[in-house]
């Protein structure tokens, strides 16, 4: 109910209300606390001071019946009701105030009707009920034999007691708005910081939307050098590096529009130059030009298969069952075996003992595994080699494939960038030996999916090494089938 009303109001205003109120009702309570406290003490000085003026009163009647016990004597006190004991004191009393006032020493501005005495057995000699009753004990020889009490004092008290407390309720009134005072400027100033804080955020997310990611970068650098780190701090640096994240996504999807264009352009160039050629009588049908439209085509084939892939790859249409990784990596080298002898390459596969279950897509898998192999067989310069390595890491639980060639080598500034799309080392290279520069990225997505890591350095054998990390369970399939080897999840 209260979150609703505030929602209302303008962010400043919510934290004005709350920080304000928070302090307002703290300030009150304390301010209540110490007036309580006050009071109930100055109070107790008040009994105390009716006490002390009481002191008096009771010791003459104490005195006075110690006199009269000693008058009558053990038989007599014994005789003698109580009340007629009390009666006999109290006319001695009164009767000394008539003849001889300097013995009985009373306060002037006490009187027997504000008095009230009662003895052990609750006998009352005078007086009426008191509702709040100051009180003081009448001894003899240390025995308590009756209680003396007045009533509160009220509208009564001393004119020095009245000062005092009202001095003490006027300071606590100018310390309670003195403390509301600062507690409502703290909150308006903190209120407003908070406000431009979000405000700029807003406009951040604002810019960010309409595609500038500038802004951004600057909150983040504002919200550095002030040294904040609070979570509005975080939320800024959060958005930074969102605005980082779609602006490199942006660029990375202008420059994937860009490639496509160029990478479509240069065979679509091709057939348009050969059938005006041969429309303009240039150039014959024959089979040479039969042969290289096939070329073209193709490799138009091969761009659209490889988007495809890719967009697969990126969308995670994947079919998750339990395979054997061993299995799967010996059928690729099988697959991929002609193709090396015919080119002039060995290639060797070395693997675990055991067979390695893990959940993958099999289709995909192998996917990322033929396109490294078709990579080195397409960039190996005969004669070479190919050495491909399959184990497990049973510490970290993760299965690892090594696919590394021979001569030629990639220079080391060119390896990060090789799982980029479209990203070729060297291109008239490439391009003449079919490759898209989406291989790569292509593989890096499957792999990724499968929640492992892919990634390349130099080869000992003078060539390029890729690794691959695949998590794997080290139970038994039967084991891996029961934890829910399911078709179309993923693990």
């Amino acid at each position: 109910m209260l979150a609703s009303w505030l929602q209302r109001f303008s962010t400043r205003t919510q934290f004005f209300i709350a920080i304000a109120g928070t302090g307002i009702f703290l300030v009150a309570v304390v301010l209540l606390g110490v007036r309580s406290y006050f009071l109930n003490n100055f109070s107790r000085y008040i009994a105390e001071q009716e006490q002390q003026r009481l002191q008096p009163v009771a010791a003459v009647f104490a005195e006075y019946y110690t006199q009269t016990v000693e008058e009558l004597g053990a038989q007599g006190i014994n005789e003698i009701a109580e009340d007629n004991l009390w009666r006999r004191i109290v006319a001695a009393i009164q009767r000394d105030l008539l003849l001889n006032p300097s013995r009985v020493n009373f306060a002037p501005e006490l009187s027997f009707t504000e008095l009230n005495l009662e003895t052990l057995s609750g006998y009352r000699v005078f007086g009426v009920d008191i509702d709040d009753p100051v009180s003081v004990a009448i001894l003899n020889n240390g025995e308590l034999i009756a209680t003396l009490s007045t009533t509160m004092p009220r509208e009564q008290m001393l004119p020095i007691d009245l000062v005092f407390r009202e001095q003490q309720e006027k300071a606590l009134l100018w310390a309670g708005a003195v403390a509301l005072t600062v507690a409502a400027i703290v909150a308006w100033l903190l209120a407003t910081q908070l406000r431009k804080r979000l405000l700029r955020l807003r406009q951040t997310t604002q810019q960010i939307a309409s595609g500038d990611y500038r802004d951004a970068s600057n909150e983040a650098m504002l919200t550095r050098q002030t040294g904040a780190k609070d979570d509005i701090a975080e939320l800024s640096e959060a958005i930074h590096r969102l605005a980082e994240t779609l602006a490199n996504t942006e660029n990375q999807r202008r420059q994937f529009m860009a490639d496509l264009a160029h990478e479509l352009r240069t065979p679509l160039t091709i057939l348009k130059g050969e059938l005006e050629a041969v429309e303009d009588n240039i150039r014959q049908p024959d089979k040479a030009f039969c042969k290289l439209l096939l070329a073209q085509t193709e490799h138009l084939n091969h761009l659209v298969e490889d988007f495809h892939s890719l967009a697969q790859a990126e969308a995670l249409q994947y079919q998750w069952q339990s395979i054997d990784l061993k299995a799967l990596l010996a059928r690729s080298v099988e697959q991929i075996a002609t193709q090396t002898a015919t080119v002039g390459l060995n290639i060797k596969y070395v693997a675990a003992e055991h067979p390695i279950w893990l959940q993958a897509d099999d289709h995909r898998l192998q996917q990322a595994i033929m396109n490294l192999l078709q990579n080195s067989v397409r960039y190996t310069k005969a004669p070479g080699q190919i050495f491909v390595r399959l184990g497990v890491d049973k510490i970290t639980r993760m299965a690892w494939i090594s696919i590394e060639d021979s001569a030629p080598s990639v220079a080391e500034e060119h390896i990060p960038q090789l799982f980029t799309r479209f990203y070729r080392v060297d291109q008239d290279r490439q391009r003449a030996t079919g490759g898209s520069g989406l291989g790569l990225a292509i593989v890096a997505q499957i792999v990724h999916a499968h929640h492992g890591t892919v990634s390349a350095q130099p080869s000992s054998l003078g060539g390029l090494r890729v690794d691959i990390n695949l998590p794997y369970a080290p139970n038994s399939h039967n084991n891996l089938a029961r934890k829910g080897a399911m078709r179309g999840k993923a693990p």
